[in-house]
């Protein structure tokens, strides 16, 4: 039976601070790489068959300290969305200059249109295909995708027959785990944003106005 398990990156500098990433280049922060190596001894003893990962340095990162020398390959499908001239702003910057379009961003993210950034629809198509394309290469292995918290919340919503708006119905946190089984091809998922092996290396903002993305 095929397997998939969809990774968010460790902590970066940018999640630590509230600011928008999307293509925007972040590095992990100290906690991004504890994160990470936490992850490495959940993934150790796993059986897998090939590994994925978003061209952006922090999904890649994440990925090498993770998968600890065995092989992987970037996708370019794989990356956040844009988001345009909203990247490397805080959250809480955005909700004070744009307080109704970012009330929109959460209810009905597939009606927003952010200058110079991707539709909702776009992403979710994009990612979609990629992860498609991933899973036809290998119809009986495991695979390991590591992405970002957009990319895993568009393809969940994609899988289940669910709504564009529905995207952030899911809270996938830095360095969580959701596998997804495909008994027969049809998606089940299993585990969802799993964080038990990083035994307390969290940090959660103290206030929602930072959090623009799961």
């Amino acid at each position: 039976m095929q397997v998939i398990y969809l990774i968010r990156h460790g902590e970066t500098e940018f999640n630590r601070d509230g600011r928008v990433q999307g293509y925007t280049e972040s590095p992990l922060s100290d906690l991004g790489v504890e994160q990470a190596r936490r992850l490495r001894a959940r993934l150790e003893g796993l059986a897998v068959d090939a590994a994925y990962t978003s061209p952006l340095s922090r999904a890649q990162e994440t990925c090498r300290i993770a998968m600890d020398g065995r092989g992987w390959e970037a996708r370019a499908g794989l990356r956040e969305i844009g988001l345009g001239e909203w990247e490397g702003k805080r959250a809480a910057d955005l909700r004070r200059e744009f307080p109704d379009q970012v009330k929109m961003w959460f209810r009905s993210p597939g009606q927003v249109r952010i200058p110079g950034a991707e539709t909702m629809a776009d992403f979710r198509r994009r990612v979609t295909g990629e992860l498609d394309s991933i899973r036809a290469a290998h119809p009986d292995g495991t695979v390991v995708v590591i992405a970002h918290g957009g990319v895993i919340c568009a393809y969940l919503t994609s899988i289940l027959g669910m709504q564009i708006d529905d995207i952030w119905r899911f809270k996938i946190r830095n360095c969580s785990l959701t596998r997804v089984l495909f008994p027969q091809d049809r998606a089940r998922i299993d585990t969802l944003g799993d964080i038990s092996h990083l035994d307390g290396e969290l940090r959660e903002l103290p206030d929602q106005r930072y959090r623009m993305l799961p």
